[in-house]
């Protein structure tokens, strides 16, 4: 379940990428304007750190319960360990 909600977040940033090296692209190929260009990817770039912070923040909350989680359980072991 965690591998697969990081491998989401890698692939929506890709998905980013793809969009900003096909923007390039058309640019180069004389298809879209410099300006429009980089109006485009002023947005973009916004929209990814903008999903991007909000997936971290609750990556952060989870790994935190986890941490306490697993540390209660490894305190535990410790513990029984030492009877």
């Amino acid at each position: 379940m965690k591998a697969e909600s990081y491998n989401a977040l890698a692939s929506l940033n890709r998905g980013f990428d793809v969009v900003l090296e096909s923007l390039k692209i058309l640019q180069e190929e004389g298809v879209l304007s410099a300006e429009f260009v980089h109006d485009q990817t002023i947005m973009t770039e916004e929209l990814r750190a903008v999903h991007n912070y909000m997936i971290a923040q609750k990556f952060t909350s989870r790994e935190a319960e986890d941490c306490d989680h697993f540390g209660k359980m490894r305190v535990t072991i410790e513990a029984k360990g030492k009877q």
